[in-house]
């Protein structure tokens, strides 16, 4: 039995397909009736493929920044953590390069957790440092001739 096989739907393939089916035994009626049929069907696909594209117009800005957002958050929150990954296994390298296998899987996680904390710690202390001077660290306050005269900023 002949199979319609219209190719990609362009008018050149349309037509030689029609061709093909009808020359090797296939009816002229199921060709109308599939002509007929696409006519009718037509304009609402049409319809709904203009109403899909007004859809995928509106919503294209919320999709790239949601996926934008998610990459952002992914930057932040995995970037980090591979480098404390990183840091940890440097810390596992060295802790066993001291202390050995045995004692080294027993300490492993204390000491792992106690350097990622003091890292903290220290990122906290400098971040809560008060404003020094410009001539020396720590120097509470500014020398006039030296450095740029600034305003003090509100850490608070």
């Amino acid at each position: 039995m002949a199979t319609l096989s219209l190719g990609d739907g362009g008018g050149v393939d349309t037509l030689n397909g029609i061709a093909s089916y009808l020359s090797s035994g296939g009816k002229a009626s199921t060709v109308l009736s599939a002509s007929v049929i696409g006519l009718i069907t037509s304009p609402f696909i049409a319809i709904v493929d203009i109403i899909n594209a007004i859809t995928d117009f509106a919503t294209a800005p919320f999709e790239g920044a949601g996926e934008s957002i998610s990459t952002l958050f992914d930057g932040l929150l995995t970037g980090p953590a591979a480098l404390i990954e990183a840091g940890s296994r440097i810390s596992e390298n060295a802790i066993m390069a001291v202390f050995g296998e045995t004692i080294a899987g027993i300490l492993a996680l204390p000491l792992t957790v106690a350097l990622a904390l003091l890292s903290l710690y220290l990122l906290a202390t400098f971040l809560n440092e008060n404003e020094t001077g410009n001539l020396f660290p720590g120097l509470p306050f500014d020398v006039p001739v030296i450095g740029a005269d600034e305003e003090p900023t509100d850490d608070m």
